[in-house]
């Protein structure tokens, strides 16, 4: 069992002593769907390996908030904080001026032009280099600003 894991149940445990449903919730469908990953593919995973599954909840929460409608107050307030929550899992977020000299660096590296023909292999570069610390929406969009 991966070490994010043995947390996300130790931490789940904890969240039913404290009768906490939000979390309780978030982080059995985290757990559940890290348990089956490693069923399918007969191995433990690694902690990036286990972080793809709390990124992928993440974006679909996110996904989710995006979609409920304004006047659903507490839908939206419970929503934000199984946020939060999928976040507390996450290392450290590249805010966007990060990444822009993520991109930079990468360019001068592998020698690519600022042309919309770079995006896909400066795109796979970072997404590949900061795993867990990016999220593709917010990397797309500083790339349209830098990519002529």
């Amino acid at each position: 069992m991966g070490e994010l894991l043995k947390q996300l149940r130790k931490d789940n445990m904890m969240a039913m002593k404290e009768h906490d449903s939000v979390k309780k919730g978030v982080l059995g469908m985290v757990i559940s769907g890290i348990a089956l990953g490693e069923k399918e593919q007969g191995k433990e995973f690694t902690k990036p390996e286990e972080l793809t599954y709390v990124q992928r909840e993440l974006k679909q929460t996110r996904d989710s908030l995006e979609q409920t409608p304004a006047d659903r107050i507490e839908l939206i307030s419970e929503t934000k904080r199984k946020i939060e929550i999928l976040e507390s899992y996450l290392p450290k977020q590249l805010n966007e001026d990060e990444i822009a000299e993520a991109i930079h660096t990468i360019m001068e590296e592998k020698g690519l032009e600022a042309t919309k023909k770079s995006q896909g292999p400066i795109m796979k570069e970072i997404m590949a280099k900061y795993k867990g610390q990016v999220d593709g929406k917010l990397v797309n969009k500083v790339l349209g600003t830098i990519l002529r």
